[in-house]
């Protein structure tokens, strides 16, 4: 009955690490991020179905992401980044109920955001 005391504290931590690391992902996050060499690539992969140019007009209310000027836009304005977290107050995208982009995805265009949104 002893060994059961003992053994209890080393299982549970033993549990509750592998617990926490099951759902963390390692991103391979280069330091400079741009546009035409990581991002143009997401977006035209993730979100060109209903955002593409020949069909945003009449799938994505208008909202124009398929070029450079128009994504930063998107960034500077929150909705980017709102939209593709599924952040409160944003229409979640892509729009399909509990589907997100790669979070890894996510990672890259949140830094290419918040450093300036380099081309």
């Amino acid at each position: 009955m002893n060994s059961k005391k003992t053994i209890f504290p080393y299982l549970f931590l033993t549990i509750s690490t592998l617990n926490s690391c099951k759902n963390k992902i390692s991103c391979q996050i280069p330091e400079e991020v741009t546009y035409s060499k990581q991002i143009k690539t997401i977006i035209e992969t993730d979100c060109f179905l209903c955002h593409a140019q020949d069909v945003y007009k009449t799938k994505a209310s208008r909202n124009k992401i398929f070029d450079y000027e128009s994504l930063k836009k998107s960034g500077k304005s929150g909705v980017l980044i709102g939209s593709i977290t599924h952040t409160k107050g944003y229409i979640a995208m892509p729009y399909k109920k509990g589907v997100k982009i790669d979070s890894c995805n996510i990672e890259l265009i949140k830094k290419w955001v918040q450093t300036g949104m380099k081309n």
